[in-house]
């Protein structure tokens, strides 16, 4: 069991973050440090993607669609230029949920 882990040390970090609940993994992922080690990874892309999604909402709010609706809407005019699905969605057992 602890070989898999033995043979991934070298990918472990030791971070900072101010307390140990799950909002403080934004601030751990935002230490130059993990960025640097996560720059070609998927997680790195998606964390790129939420930030700027983030900024987006904050300035530019009537930009940001929610719910199968407006996201459809936005979709039938071409102005989707990056979809975030939440993780709910995306597990979902029904497959036509995930369909949406």
């Amino acid at each position: 069991d602890n070989k898999l882990l033995f043979e991934n040390k070298s990918k472990f970090l030791l971070v900072h973050a101010s307390s140990g609940f799950k909002h403080s993994l934004k601030e751990a992922l935002q230490d130059p440090m993990v960025q640097a080690r996560l720059v070609d990874t998927k997680a790195s892309e998606e964390v790129r993607a939420l930030e700027d999604f983030y900024k987006m909402l904050k300035h530019e709010p009537a930009k940001a669609f929610y719910g199968p609706k407006h996201v459809a809407m936005a979709v039938e005019a071409d102005a989707v230029e990056i979809l975030l699905v939440s993780d709910k969605l995306f597990r979902a057992q029904n497959v036509s949920e995930r369909k949406k």
